[in-house]
């Protein structure tokens, strides 16, 4: 059994698939293969308000559950989804999507990902 305190993570400043990096956008790895998870990794993201995180796609799914704050989601697609405190949200892999913090305080979010193989 492994507990700690979210703060007890560095928080690094978050980057896309390719390496760009994402202004204003910061990412804790809570759970992962180094803690010793072998199917999945639980991340904990804050972007700052009025950042915009252009669209993007991951090859893994993600489930994202919103502890506080306001963001925007989308796809593609022109889908929208306006996400606050309690909501969650399921990415699928390869689906472009991008996250505006369209609120005034951080928008922190829990996302969970599979470890792919």
């Amino acid at each position: 059994m492994l507990k700690k305190n979210y703060r007890d993570v560095q928080a690094k400043p978050a980057t896309l698939m390719d390496g760009t990096p994402v202004e204003n956008v910061f990412v804790r790895w809570l759970i992962d293969e180094q803690t010793g998870a072998k199917n999945f990794a639980m991340r904990h993201f804050e972007i700052k308000p009025g950042t915009k995180v252009s669209l993007h796609n991951h090859l893994e799914e993600h489930e994202i559950y919103i502890l506080s704050g306001t963001g925007k989601f989308y796809n593609v697609k022109g889908q929208e989804e306006i996400a606050s405190t309690g909501d969650f949200l399921y990415i699928p892999p390869n689906e472009k999507h991008g996250i505006d913090n369209i609120g005034e305080d951080n928008l922190i979010f829990l996302c969970l990902i599979p470890n792919l193989k």
